[in-house]
């Protein structure tokens, strides 16, 4: 059976390649998925306007790669387009913590493709994430504690399926949500800022699951 190409995004300043890479052969099983990792939006986008619809694009890439200077948000000019074509044409679309991060709210990508966007957050501090039963997403998922951003998003929230919220000493937030657009399916993950949550054995099964859904069950 040949492996489903799995495009990944990511590396800024605030969340560098070597903090996310661990995790990626634990949610892209090598029998399954072949990885092609991009750093920059410009090869991600010439990528896809290859014509070959990937099984996934997993995005772990802020949207302004360094907001100390800042760096144009990539999903400016024609990103938005790419990613938007992809998906109506199949491919699964998961973004993880910082991958939610700068989208425009205007945008496309937040009105149409993710319908949930990252506003702020505290320092970092104690997180329990707490998932909804009956979903493929959170099957076998337990509820887990991590030291983490507490982000607080704004969602679409009558326009995608909630499935977990995450709560600290300051508040209870949406945290997952999932929904199809076009022939895809999309999932937005909060929680994920460094190795001790994205190394956490039921954030893994979490992702894990959510990159098998997104994939359409591969």
């Amino acid at each position: 059976m040949p492996l489903t190409p799995a495009y990944i995004i990511l590396d800024d300043y605030w969340h560098p390649k070597d903090s996310i890479t661990p995790v990626l052969p634990l949610i892209l099983r090598d029998s399954a998925f072949f990885r092609e990792i991009f750093e920059t939006p410009e090869e991600l986008q010439s990528r896809l306007a290859s014509g070959k619809t990937p099984g996934i694009i997993v995005n772990f890439k802020d949207g302004i790669a360094d907001t100390r200077i800042p760096t144009p948000n990539w999903y400016d000019g024609g990103m938005s387009a790419a990613l938007l074509n992809a998906v109506k044409n199949g491919a699964g679309y998961l973004a993880v913590h910082c991958g939610m991060a700068n989208v425009p709210e205007s945008g496309p990508i937040y009105t149409e493709l993710l319908r949930g966007a990252f506003i702020s957050h505290p320092p970092a501090c104690p997180v329990k994430f707490t998932p909804r039963p009956g979903h493929p997403i959170t099957e076998g998922v337990k509820p887990f504690e991590t030291h983490d951003e507490h982000y607080v998003v704004r969602v679409l929230t009558d326009q995608t399926d909630i499935l977990g919220y995450s709560t600290s000493r300051l508040a209870t937030n949406i945290a997952l949500w999932a929904h199809e657009y076009g022939k895809g399916r999309v999932c937005g993950v909060t929680p994920g800022h460094r190795e001790n949550t994205l190394l956490n054995p039921e954030y893994v099964k979490l992702l894990k699951n959510a990159v098998n859904w997104c994939a359409g069950g591969r």
